[in-house]
């Protein structure tokens, strides 16, 4: 086993884990705060939910999808797509802290599952 192998491999473990870890802890905090994220950011881009499920893989699908559409809300396809939604959430002034949690728990933890899926994936492709 090779030092690249190596590395890809711990690099693959690390995301993976630290991942696993940001997917408890949003699993938990999803299920306080999804009525806040509801009411303020459940009105940007109807995604065919259901409002009134608020058990935990639904509340927790939904503040991601929240999470990852505040993290690209600069983004040019974001703003084709949800732009007048998105201006109506900025006029209900959400709060900061719920902001924050939204882009930094919810978005990390599925981009760190996704890292190291594809470290896996070049690690299984390239390396055997």
């Amino acid at each position: 086993m090779g030092p690249i192998e190596l590395f890809v491999g711990f690099a693959g473990v690390f995301f993976g884990l630290l991942g696993l870890a940001l997917l408890f802890v949003a699993s938990v905090v999803a299920l306080f705060k999804i009525d806040e994220a509801d009411h303020y950011y459940g009105k940007v881009g109807k995604l065919g939910f259901d409002m009134s499920l608020k058990g935990l893989p639904f509340s927790l699908n939904r503040m991601t999808r929240y999470g990852m559409m505040l993290l690209f809300s600069e983004t040019l396809n974001i703003q084709k797509r949800y732009a007048k939604q998105l201006e109506e959430v900025e006029a209900n002034t959400p709060p900061k802290y719920l902001k924050r949690l939204l882009v930094w728990l919810y978005a990390s933890w599925l981009i760190c599952g996704l890292i190291a899926a594809i470290l896996g994936g070049i690690l299984i492709a390239f390396f055997q």
